[in-house]
């Protein structure tokens, strides 16, 4: 009966693998997006900076690039004073400045106080934007729309985790944009993204979002997917602008890479779980349901399929090859075992003919990834497996330590 059972989880677990493959792959590469129509009003924008011991010269890159958009800015100091106040200020912007150490909730919902324009763009204190930044997005503000993100790609330098974390951010691309043909997606990262202010500025000035807790600790993780989860739910759409891709910088070290991953492991899982009973996925849609359940369950199927393969090795295919793939001659008779493929056997060959078209499936996945990537392809995609194998070990790790939310990990 185990033997049953084993066999039913491993093909489950198998055809859903390349339902979600295949399905994915298919949407991201024939999703186009929408040209932009709507009016363009700089004027009607304000960026709100927050800002924790950032690099100065980077920092200075940054409000540079938020200067030459034509829209107003706030900066506020999170325990950091000047240089910051000093680059802001003679930029033209605002600078907030907090005496004690509050985090970037802390930071956000006092610098949103000081916004009264119909959008705030967030952007992080090491992110360059592109020129066009705020006219793309602006332009794609339609009526439905409550949040827009935009696309992130990783500076490549000769550091291999630089590629590394790249592959991870075209693979996201990839959900994202086969998500982005059925509606909203799941996360508007908080390195970029404006929101419509009056949707948004209640939400963060309450203590829902600034005292955010998980099982009783107070937590500044997950706070751009808690906001994201929050347009869903209001009825929003919350979308992609892949006209806009900001560079950041991934982390310079493998046990910074893995801590960093770590932290968004357990992050994600929390917001797995509230997700599904919220209100959340279900608004978003169908699409959108699958692909958070099997996103978030894909190391746990990794690991069953491993599993599941292991024992039936051992306690049936071993014992059936040996019986059968081997004639009194030695000679492997393959026509003996397609006339009689009864029992045991059927269930051999379809584990093998799903093993195969999964193989199948992941590739064609893979080649998606590759289209996404714009140089270097064969460096990332290498580099990639490694990535893979880290966040598929965080992934797992960080849903065994899900309390430990109270830990940044890499500052």
């Amino acid at each position: 009966m185990i033997l049953f059972y084993v066999n039913l989880a491993f093909i489950g677990f198998a055809v859903i693998s390349i339902l979600y493959y295949l399905i994915n792959s298919y949407h991201s590469i024939h999703y186009k997006q929408p040209a932009g129509t709507n009016p363009v009003d700089p004027a009607g924008v304000t960026a709100l900076i927050p800002v924790y011991n950032e690099d100065p010269q980077i920092f200075a890159r940054v409000v540079g690039a938020v200067k030459n958009q034509g829209i107003k800015f706030v900066v506020v100091g999170d325990s950091s004073f000047d240089p910051y106040r000093k680059i802001t200020e003679e930029n033209g912007g605002k600078f907030i400045y907090l005496p004690k150490h509050g985090g970037k909730r802390k930071a956000v919902s006092e610098g949103i106080r000081e916004i009264s324009t119909e959008y705030v763009m967030l952007v992080d204190s090491d992110t360059v934007i592109p020129a066009n930044t705020v006219r793309s997005m602006l332009s794609k503000f339609d009526t439905d729309v409550g949040g827009i993100g935009a696309n992130l790609s990783v500076s490549r330098n000769n550091n291999w985790i630089s590629y590394s974390a790249e592959f991870v951010e075209r693979s996201r691309e990839v959900l994202f944009r086969a998500l982005s043909s059925h509606g909203s997606v799941m996360l508007l990262d908080g390195a970029c993204v404006m929101y419509r202010t009056g949707l948004v500025k209640p939400f963060i000035l309450s203590e829902q979002y600034t005292d955010h807790r998980v099982f009783g600790k107070k937590s500044q993780l997950g706070d751009d997917r808690q906001l994201t989860g929050f347009i869903i739910r209001s009825n929003y759409k919350a979308i992609k602008d892949y006209d806009v891709s900001v560079e950041v910088t991934a982390p310079n070290s493998l046990g910074k890479l893995v801590r960093q991953n770590i932290r968004w492991a357990r992050s994600n899982w929390v917001n797995f779980f509230r997700e599904l009973f919220n209100g959340t996925a279900r608004k978003a849609g169908r699409f959108y349901t699958f692909d958070l359940l099997y996103t978030y369950m894909l190391p746990i199927i990794f690991v069953g399929i491993g599993l599941a393969q292991v024992y039936l090795f051992f306690h049936i295919d071993s014992r059936f090859l040996l019986d059968h793939f081997t004639s009194t001659t030695g000679a492997i008779s393959f026509n003996f075992l397609l006339r009689n493929m009864t029992g045991v056997r059927e269930v051999f060959f379809l584990r093998i003919l799903l093993t195969f078209v999964n193989y199948l499936s992941t590739a064609v996945f893979t080649v998606a990834i590759a289209f996404r990537i714009d140089k270097e392809r064969l460096k990332t995609l290498a580099y990639g497996s490694i990535a893979m194998i880290v966040m598929l070990s965080t992934t797992l790790y960080g849903l065994l330590t899900i309390w430990k939310q109270n830990g940044w990990m890499t500052r």
